[in-house]
């Protein structure tokens, strides 16, 4: 029997005894992937069963359990998860994240097949996400070592009125596991398979280890060929040349990421990303951010930043960092909007308070609405409002999500609320004698006093909040994923029902936190899409506020 027969598993096939195989989802290098359905749980997710030429010797075995002991531990929202070994009829399988989208290369295909192109925004949006993928990687001390676009999965959504933006969530696959593929097999795969133009060229002989500047090369090659529909040869022409509508400095960054020597590229992931983030802030935003001062300061400092080429790429890097700029301008904006807020005094408070226990009490005053100038665009909405100060009433908001409470008359966890349309939730707080709070009102209660991005602080964390929507748990379980107003679980829990009407039909309503697969963009107090208002799934619950005059 030979090989592709032996990894051949027809549906229905019932793998390691807890496994129940749905879909053949394709062949890649370490072997071949099928949809799959946990028969405990329900739950999908991928097999891959490898090449039995990957494993023939023990040496080969080790390998693998070095290799998967390493990666299994990864957490990134665009890396996929590694689940367990197994072994099913002589074959050795893992089981990983299911992430139901396509792959990058087939998604180029149907662009071109329609005669399409990436827009510059789109392009650097997929190549950001990678770049941070791969950023996380090289801190993890893993070097990628096979990124292209066959390992890129994509899923493209429309966003916005009308659907007139595009969004592209992505998941890079395979992580770490090249080094499991002996070097020979490996060589022999890229040949047969002319995959080698996303290799760097320091690793031809395809047995080195690589480094974080290789796999910079390969998203190099990748946005180059987001771009122009075709990977870099040769001399290759620069993407200007071969396409009129993009700005001159995309050749820089194409030339700095391809450098034939490690030492000429850019030193890390995190640096390429950094300089697409500071040269096309301006071109990405597009005509959907309004004018403010903060864009004309942040475009000057682009247009002193870009001034030059690459012969004074390393004098760039030395010049006062934008981003200080966007920060000291956040400083200044959070310190004026806290010296006019006044708190009321403990006995104020006590007396607030006193008639609902089970909420907290948010004075009146202003608070920093939206994105941060700080704020990295690959995590953040174009479509926000840039740190506008907006004023609110004082009002009252529940502690926790609906039902507000972390235990039980019997003393057992309770778990949040959800599946609920947003007719459902208004009417259960005005049966409650409360109203769904504004999204104004959720944000800044999520915010705090400080504003912060997340409600724990502005650097995304795991360990505060948990993995966000996607995580299932019960209410209080994170006791250290509070806003500074006291407002647990906006950072973290579901997604919450707003009364903001979305758009002009009214059939829709803003929903604020939460975002499936992306906890550090979708977990930020700022962020907030639209649902169908008869819309409910496992993500989406709400609470409620409560104004002032109501209580007394």
């Amino acid at each position: 029997m030979s090989e592709q027969q032996k990894l051949t598993l027809s549906k229905g096939t019932i793998v390691a005894g807890k496994y129940e195989i749905e879909k053949d989802l394709g062949d890649g290098l370490l072997g071949r992937t099928y949809l799959a359905k946990h028969l405990r749980s329900g739950k999908h997710l991928a097999l891959k069963f490898l090449r039995p030429r990957l494993l023939a010797s023990e040496r080969d075995y080790a390998r693998l359990r070095d290799a998967f002991a390493q990666v299994k531990p990864l957490r990134h929202p665009a890396l996929i998860r590694y689940g367990d070994l197994g072994e099913h009829q002589g074959l050795t399988f893992f089981s990983q994240e299911y992430f139901p989208g396509q792959s990058l290369r087939t998604l180029m295909n149907e662009y071109q097949a329609e005669q399409r192109s990436f827009s510059l925004q789109e392009a650097c949006q997929i190549v950001n996400k990678v770049l941070d993928a791969a950023q996380y990687l090289h801190g993890q001390g893993i070097i990628h070592r096979n990124l292209k676009p066959e390992n890129v999965l994509v899923r493209t959504k429309r966003t916005g009125p009308g659907g007139k933006n595009t969004v592209h969530e992505i998941k890079v696959t395979d992580a770490g596991l090249a080094a499991l593929i002996n070097p020979t097999i490996f060589a022999e795969s890229f040949e047969s398979r002319e995959e080698a133009p996303y290799l760097a060229p320091e690793l031809a002989g395809f047995d080195q280890g690589g480094t974080a500047p290789s796999d910079v090369y390969s998203v190099a090659v990748i946005l180059y060929e987001l771009l122009v529909g075709q990977t870099p040869r040769g001399t290759y022409l620069s993407p200007t040349q071969l396409r009129g509508d993009l700005p001159e400095h995309i050749d820089d960054i194409v030339e700095i990421g391809l450098g034939a020597n490690p030492e000429d590229r850019y030193p890390s992931a995190k640096d390429m990303l950094t300089d697409i983030q500071r040269s096309f802030s301006g071109e990405m935003v597009g005509e959907t951010t309004a004018t403010s001062v903060k864009n004309i300061i942040v475009g000057l400092g682009i247009a002193v930043l870009m001034a030059g080429a690459f012969g004074t790429y390393l004098q760039l890097r030395e010049q006062p960092d934008p981003l200080a700029d966007a920060k000291a301008t956040d400083k200044a904006i959070r310190g004026l909007v806290q010296a006019n807020l006044r708190m009321p005094s403990e006995g104020e408070l006590k007396m607030l308070v006193a008639a609902h226990p089970d909420m907290l009490y948010i004075p009146p005053g202003a608070y920093v609405n939206g994105r941060l100038n700080q704020e990295d665009l690959a995590h953040a909405s174009q479509s926000e409002p840039v740190a506008n100060v907006v004023k609110t009433d004082g009002y009252f908001v529940d502690r926790y999500e609906f039902p507000n409470r972390t235990k039980d008359k019997a003393g057992n966890p309770v778990k949040p609320v959800s599946k609920v349309t947003w007719a459902q939730a208004n009417g259960t707080c005005q049966n409650l004698g409360k109203r769904l709070c504004n999204s104004d009102e959720w944000e800044r209660a999520c915010k705090g006093p400080g504003n912060w991005v997340y409600a724990y602080g502005d650097q995304y964390d795991v360990e505060m909040c948990g993995e966000g929507v996607d995580e299932p748990y019960a209410i209080g379980q994170h006791e250290s994923c509070v806003s500074g107003y006291g407002v647990a679980l906006m950072s973290g829990g579901l997604r919450e029902w707003t009364a903001d009407v979305a758009g002009s039909r009214g059939d829709r309503r803003v929903v604020k936190g939460g975002l499936k697969g992306n906890p550090i963009r979708g977990s930020r107090c700022a962020f907030a899409v639209d649902e169908a208002a008869t819309y409910a799934d496992t993500t989406l619950g709400f609470r409620c506020c409560l104004d002032i005059s109501a209580s007394k």
